[in-house]
Order: structure tokens, then C-alpha cells, then sequence
């Protein structure tokens, strides 16, 4: 949410990042709202001498209790008619506050769509980083990433979609889920399931080296923790909703589509110390998304399901320090990536396609599929500065004694564990339709390669 001030001291400016972010300007009308924003002013002013005079009335009802009485009851009577308008102004006001997106960071790229977000940079094994001359906007960088499985011992095969290694492998099963669950799920299965055991180890270990502090959150949450983090009202096709016959409190609950909503909803209504900031943060858990608007796309395998396992990282900041936990965040989604020594880019996202309301600033991590020749995301990284502790009322008593401030939260997807097991199978997989296991987690799987089930 925004500061209704700013709103008010740059509208010009917030109508050009409504046009830019592609919001829809009859939901986000900055003139109207400045129109119900001075009638609610208005009525306000009107409210507090009402509420002036009645204090006076209460002074002469010693002396004239008649008069009193009479002028109480018109003072009650316009007070009930105000307030009804006041109320009826301030539910629009809100509901076109709610769908005003965040300012956006000078240096976020201005674009139409995918098409125009900018290639930060670009990694091979062994290769290193891509030269900047080789980056560019959109697939710039894909015709100079490998062009068949980077880890394959032979490259004159064809490489099999991840489906169907996953299959041959014996730990990849669609059909079984589909009489079970429907389109869209899967069983991760025996040595397949042990490497994403083996992923969330890896980088778990990580976090905790760095001393970030997991959490183990509710999957359910009331409609005010996906408000508070921009994912109500936009988003509100891809959550699935538990309607209240079932729940013991008659207010409905969500699955969320992240552990983000209720992790940052832990520091609803609460005050930190500025000493006690950045909170850093990190949970495991099942996530679960519609996936409305994509019915149709990607239904073969486990790119895009309703229910997938996730590392999220999380963090609660002062105002000055979340652009360096958005690098942060950044560097460890890389380190990852190459302790897996898996090809990827990082783009930064332009206008057009930064995501939800909340982003001041957004990147995405894609891995290089090699076998299938394209990018596919695994990873998301979003400041959203000020925006979500507005709405959640997460503030900070600052170091200097100046008072109160909103907080920043800055958020990343760690790991998308489905999609990270389908950028193995992709880069590693072999001739023979074996899949050898990255290095950094042969330990934890005790295998070094993966062979198919026999029959």
C-alpha cells in the first residue's frame, strides 16, 4: 500500500507507473481517487467539529439541560449522516488504494513484456560467466548456452523431455496422481525424491551457515496475511479458498501459494527495534497455486503443477538495508545453482512483467534447460520495500530516536524444488538414459548416477 501523502504530492508520477506496470487504470484511477481522497478530507473536518460541539454541549447541560438535550439530538442525527458518507467514500477510496502499485526502482527497464527484460548476467560450467556483449534483452544470451546436455558424457543423442526420464527412472509418476488428484500433480518417488532431500539439505545448510533463522509456518491463513502481501486482490484466482462449513471460526481460509504470506504476516501489528534488523528468514514447505490462466500450458510433467515444495527465503529490513538483501538473496541463488553446476541467466524484469502490485524491483533466476534449448524459471527475488509492512502495519523504532518507520520486506523463492529436479534430469541426463547426480549431492543421495528400472 501506498502513503496516501505521496499519492497525493505525485499523482502525475503514480499515473505513469500504473501505465507502465500494465494495472488496470479503471481499478487504479488516480483521479477519482484524488476526487474521493478530498471528499473524504472533507467529511473528516466535518466529523471533528461535530465531534467539537458535542464536547461543548456536554459543558452547558448544568445550566441548560433542555437546550442541551435538543441540540445533542441534532448533533447525534448530522453525526449519523456523516459518518454513513464518510463510510461510504472511505470503502472506494480504499478499494482504488488497493490496486495502486509500488513505486518502482529508477533503473527498473521500461517494457511491453518478457521480450524487453534485460539479461544481468549468464553462467556456464566449467565456461564461467558470459562476456556482457553476449547478454541482451529477451533469449539474447540462448544462442551461446550449450546446445545439448551439458553434463552428457556423448552429445550425438537426443535428449528425452524430463517426463519421461523421470518415468524410465522410477521416480516420476503423472498418471497414478492423475487418478488420484486430477491433472496437474505428481508422486516424486524413491531415488528422484532422496535428490530433492538431498537439494533441500544443500541449501538449507546454507542458510543456517549464514544464520538465517527457519521457520515452520501455517499453510492456512485468513484473508488478511494474502491482502497484506499484495497477493488479494490481484491474484486471488490462483489460491484455493477453504470455504467456513469445515473451519471451527466462521472466517474463511487459503492455501498459500508461498510460505511468503504468512511469513511476513508472523510481524503483523508489531513494533521491532531497528538493532534487531535485518530479520532474516527461511522456511520449507508445500505450496499450492490454481494456476488459472495457464490451463492448457505446460500440463506434461512437473513444471507447472498445484502443489509443489518450496524453499522461500524471506526478510524483514530497515529502509536502507533492502536493496542489499536483495543481492544478498541474489548471491545465494547463484551459489546454488553453481554448487549444482547448472547453466542459468539472471533478467531483470521490466515494467510490464515485474509481477505482482508490491514490486519495487524484481529479478528472475532461470536455469538453461540444454536438452530442451530454452530458459525456464526457477527462482524470483522481489523488493518490495515499504509496500507489504504498510499493509501488514510491520514498523521499526529507528537507532536515532526519529521515530517510527514502516519496514522493507524483500522476498525470494530459494528453490522451487520440482522444477530444480527437472534442470537436473535436463543437464545431467545421459545417452543410455541414465542421469548422473551432481556432485554436491552425492553424498547425501549415495549414488553417482541414476539408471532406469529394468522392464
Amino acid at each position: 500500500m501506498l502513503d496516501p501523502r505521496q499519492i497525493r504530492a505525485e499523482p502525475e508520477r503514480l499515473k505513469e507507473i500504473v501505465r507502465l506496470r500494465r494495472v488496470d487504470p479503471r481499478k487504479a484511477d488516480v483521479d477519482r481517487w484524488l476526487e474521493l481522497d478530498e471528499q473524504r478530507r472533507r467529511l473528516q473536518s466535518e466529523i471533528d467539529n461535530l465531534n467539537a460541539e458535542k464536547k461543548q454541549v456536554a459543558a452547558i447541560g448544568k445550566s441548560d439541560p433542555q437546550a442541551a438535550r435538543e441540540k445533542g439530538q441534532e448533533l447525534r442525527e448530522r453525526s449519523r449522516e456523516i459518518d454513513g458518507q464518510f463510510d461510504e467514500v472511505t470503502r472506494e477510496w480504499n478499494a482504488i488504494l488497493e490496486w495502486f502499485p509500488n513505486w518502482i526502482d529508477p533503473d527498473m527497464p521500461i517494457g511491453a513484456g518478457e521480450e524487453d527484460n534485460v539479461e544481468e548476467r549468464a553462467w556456464i560450467p566449467v565456461a564461467g560467466y558470459l562476456p556482457p556483449e553476449k547478454l541482451g534483452r529477451a533469449n539474447d544470451s540462448a544462442k551461446h548456452m550449450p546446445q545439448t546436455p551439458v553434463h552428457a558424457e556423448e552429445t550425438e543423442f537426443k535428449p528425452l523431455h524430463h517426463t519421461e526420464l523421470g518415468e524410465r527412472l522410477g521416480g516420476i509418476d503423472t498418471l497414478q496422481a492423475g487418478k488420484v488428484s486430477g491433472s496437474r500433480f505428481a508422486y516424486i518417488i524413491g531415488d528422484i525424491a532422496v535428490m530433492q532431500m538431498a537439494i533441500q539439505r544443500l541449501l538449507t545448510d546454507e542458510l543456517l551457515r549464514r544464520s538465517y533463522q527457519p521457520i515452520v509456518p501455517p499453510l492456512l491463513v485468513r484473508e488478511r496475511a494474502l491482502f497484506g502481501t499484495s497477493h488479494f486482490p490481484e491474484g486471488r484466482d490462483q489460491v484455493y479458498e477453504i470455504k467456513t462449513d469445515n473451519v471451527e471460526e466462521p472466517l474463511p481460509l487459503f492455501l498459500v501459494g508461498s510460505s511468503e504470506p504468512t511469513n511476513f504476516s508472523y510481524f503483523m501489528d508489531r513494533t521491532l527495534d531497528e538493532a534487531e534488523l535485518p530479520v532474516r528468514l527461511f522456511a520449507v514447505t508445500p505450496c499450492f497455486r490454481s494456476e488459472a490462466g495457464s490451463w492448457g500450458k505446460d500440463v506434461k510433467g512437473i513444471k507447472r503443477v498445484h502443489q509443489f515444495d518450496k524453499i522461500e527465503m524471506n526478510a524483514v529490513t530497515a529502509e536502507g538495508q533492502s536493496a542489499g538483501i536483495y543481492e544478498e538473496f541474489r548471491e545465494i541463488n547463484e551459489w546454488l545453482l553453481q554448487q549444482l553446476e547448472l547453466p542459468y541467466r539472471i533478467v531483470d524484469k521490466c515494467t510490464a512483467d515485474a509481477g505482482y502490485l508490491a514490486t519495487y524491483r524484481q529479478r528472475d533466476v532461470e536455469v538453461w534447460l540444454s536438452g530442451s534449448r530454452e530458459f525456464m524459471e526457477v527462482m524470483t527475488d522481489t523488493n518490495a520495500t515499504e509496500y507489504q509492512a504498510r499493509r501488514l502495519n510491520i514498523r521499526y523504532r529507528t537507532a536515532e530516536g526519529g521515530g517510527l518507520k514502516h519496514a522493507h520486506t524483500v522476498n525470494d523463492t530459494g528453490v522451487a524444488m520440482g522444477r530444480l529436479l527437472i534442470a537436473i534430469l535436463d543437464n545431467y541426463q545421459q545417452p543410455d538414459g541414465s542421469v548422473k547426480v551432481p556432485e554436491a549431492l552425492r553424498g547425501l543421495v549415495g549414488k553417482e548416477r541414476l539408471a532406469p528400472k529394468q522392464g
